[in-house]
């Protein structure tokens, strides 16, 4: 490789390439050329640049990509780095790789089959939870059955039940709903801190009792908001201690709706 500086005109007039609309100076422009005796313009590579050469490649030492983008139509930029700087990061790679390989209990060469097999243990695992789940639903849904209350010929069940996500409140809602027949239902749990309230009403009740309506006056003992259909809504708020006082309203309110 072979450093020059010449005036601009000079170097464009050799063959030497300027790049993306670069501003050059007009005199004590840099020049690099990488030259190849089999070309017929005796360079493989002739450009302007202001920024970082080396004599050989072999002086970058190690060199590692690290990503590549798109700078604008046309352009793409790959940025890497090289020396000590690599060497740390292939370092820093591999030590993760064995401490990974040690908690799976296996080859460095076969980290990602163990993964494998563990993501799949965990989707068996969560497969059997949902089960259990639908299973203590259909426990819990007969239990609360027992405690159904009336209000104005119309009945209700209002209760907390824990360790339920949303997801299988909602299956318990609607477990309830169907073997209550006509009614409503108004359910609560509370999970990692925050609050979540349901409540269903069934379909020859909606004319009566919106289910949105309802789960919006309930949203406010729990420092939430919620909303939704005649026949199901739902709400979250981010006040525990509020869910008996939310569950206690259920009887006035539909009192007054009725």
């Amino acid at each position: 490789m072979r450093t020059d500086i010449m005036n601009i005109d000079e170097a464009l007039a050799s063959g030497a390439l300027a790049f993306f609309g670069d501003k050059y100076p007009e005199s004590n422009v840099r020049v690099v050329t990488i030259p190849d005796t089999a070309s017929s313009r005796g360079f493989f590579s002739k450009e302007l640049c202001g920024g970082t050469h080396v004599a050989r490649t072999g002086a970058i030492g190690v060199f590692k990509i690290l990503r590549e983008e798109s700078t604008a139509a046309g352009v793409r930029r790959i940025e890497a780095i090289s020396g000590d700087r690599a060497l740390a990061d292939y370092q820093k790679s591999l030590s993760t790789l064995r401490a990974v390989a040690g908690m799976l209990n296996s080859g460095e060469g076969d980290v990602v089959a163990a993964l494998e097999r563990q993501f799949e243990s965990v989707r068996q695992l969560e497969k059997q939870l949902e089960a259990l789940k639908r299973k203590a639903a259909g426990s819990i849904a007969d239990e609360l059955l027992e405690d159904v209350q009336l209000v104005k010929e119309v009945r209700f069940i209002a209760a907390k039940v824990d360790g339920f996500g949303r997801e299988s409140l909602r299956q318990l809602v609607d477990s309830l709903r169907q073997k209550l027949g006509s009614g409503v239902v108004v359910l609560a749990t509370a999970e990692d801190g925050k609050v979540a309230l349901i409540t269903a009403v069934t379909k020859d009740l909606t004319t009566r009792v919106h289910a949105g309506k309802v789960v919006q006056e309930l949203a406010k003992f729990i420092g939430g908001s919620g909303g939704g259909r005649p026949d199901l809504a739902e709400a979250g708020g981010k006040d525990t201690s509020g869910i008996e006082n939310a569950l206690g309203q259920v009887y006035p309110l539909l009192d007054r709706l009725l």
